[in-house]
């Protein structure tokens, strides 16, 4: 008797094309257990034009050069800070400074909205969508049809925290910093179910450590051999915020949440975004009195301010897990 079909996570990820956006892709254009539908790019990490030769150039490595690509908004679609460019962090080119060849295709003619709007439409209910950049596209998709959110499956996104400091800015993470007005649409959508915020509270845990540098280093993958540079680059700062010797790559760890849901959870909370100027300003804020006033009467209600939204709040991460998925994807076969 043959074994049940194993049902693939069916995917579109929306990415800013740099390094962790890299290692991200790679994995799911290269997992048995993710159909990967499309990618739309957006600014942030790079330009646009940047971004987006960098996505057909991981995935044509990848050997998933059949995955369409669309490019998306440029610029943010309200108000932003002034955000030092992440050079420092990505390269100039946006994957360590490797400046490969572009790849022997392109993005299709449509755009990253109308894509997301489109695919999502013929599969509703099917789709998990998985920022890891600016939420520019994803905003400007829910102001063209509100309902869209509520077809797609699941939302995960990189982005923002709940406990600890931004790093692009005071209180604001980059994603969200790049633009605060689309993280607040995104935030009050009305999704089907609580998207999940894999924010710096878990990525900054999930890290790169010796063990994982050496496995990239050790060329056992082509994944390895395409990235080790760029993450040598990337490590150099990337690590700021976590411990010595270690880096996280945020993106990954959201896309391969978007499979193992197990790896990242946390409590139902009201999550808002700061977008007026100010010190906070693109900060996440997220309530998180209801336990206590749970405990301390259970059944009551508490007033919650308008702006906010419920979003399951990632402060729980399996590191294993996630180390493990590493290995796949850079280690000598088992």
């Amino acid at each position: 008797m043959d074994a049940p079909a194993i049902e693939r996570t069916r995917m579109i990820i929306d990415t800013d094309g740099g390094v962790d956006d890299a290692v991200a892709i790679w994995w799911a254009a290269t997992s048995p257990d993710v159909e990967l539908l499309a990618v739309t790019t957006v600014h942030g990490n790079v330009d646009l034009g940047l971004a987006t030769d960098n996505v057909c150039r991981v995935l044509e490595a990848a050997g998933a050069p059949g995955v369409p690509v669309a490019a998306g908004y440029a610029t943010a679609i309200g108000p932003t800070p002034q955000i030092r460019p992440a050079t420092f962090i990505h390269g100039d080119d946006g994957l360590g400074n490797t400046y490969r060849p572009k790849a022997t295709f392109g993005v299709v003619d449509e755009h990253a909205v109308s894509m997301l709007l489109r695919i999502v439409a013929e599969h509703p209910g099917e789709v998990v969508v998985v920022p890891i950049g600016p939420l520019s596209n994803i905003g400007a998709a829910i102001q063209a049809d509100p309902t869209w959110a509520a077809k797609v499956k699941r939302l995960v996104i990189m982005g923002g925290a709940a406990l600890t400091q931004g790093n692009a800015l005071p209180m604001g993470e980059a994603n969200i910093a790049h633009d605060p007005t689309a993280a607040d649409v995104v935030a009050l959508a009305d999704w089907a179910t609580p998207p999940l915020l894999v924010g710096l509270d878990v990525t900054h845990l999930a890290t790169f450590t010796a063990a994982e540098v050496a496995l990239v280093r050790g060329h056992h993958t082509a994944a390895g051999e395409f990235l080790d540079v760029p993450l040598e680059f990337y490590g150099r700062f990337g690590g700021t915020f976590c411990a010595p010797e270690e880096f996280p790559c945020h993106d990954a760890l959201a896309v391969m949440t978007a499979v193992h849901p197990a790896m990242v959870t946390g409590p139902i909370l009201p999550l808002g975004v700061q977008v007026l100027p100010g010190p906070a300003l693109g900060a996440t804020v997220v309530d998180r009195r209801a336990p206590f006033f749970a405990r301390a009467d259970p059944g009551a209600t508490q007033t919650v301010p308008d702006g906010f939204g419920p979003w399951e709040i990632g402060l729980h991460v399996d590191v294993d897990a996630f180390r493990a998925q590493l290995h796949r994807l850079f280690g000598p076969p088992a």
